[in-house]
């Protein structure tokens, strides 16, 4: 199984990268209009039995889960980790060129 994963965190669905089995390797900011509508962390699984902690706030209400790291899509390289990442942008609907979004890396790895 591939050793990289790309999660996400936006205004309403948080995910807890706080975990002993993660080790964050690079987050991105995604800005639409300039301001900031998502970041994504590359994070390493250090372990695979680990869960992924997930808060969502939806209608006013609060949701928690915890999912196996097993469910998460995997990547063998950074790299390729990275092309995902741009993937993930292009099919939101905002192309790299476009002057209204821009996906920026962090100075900072973490969420």
């Amino acid at each position: 199984m591939g050793q990289y994963i790309v999660l996400t965190n936006k205004d309403t669905f948080q995910t807890i990268l706080e975990n002993d089995g993660l080790e964050p390797v690079e987050t991105y900011h995604f800005y639409f209009f300039d301001k900031i509508k998502a970041k994504y962390t590359i994070a390493k699984v250090l372990d695979e039995s680990i869960k992924i902690q997930l808060f969502e706030n939806f209608e006013g209400k609060e949701y928690v889960n915890h999912i196996a790291v097993k469910f998460f899509e995997r990547f063998d390289t950074l790299e390729a980790a990275r092309e995902e990442l741009n993937e993930i942008v292009k099919a939101s609907g905002n192309s790299e060129d476009s002057v209204n979004s821009k996906l920026v890396k962090s100075a900072e790895a973490a969420v």
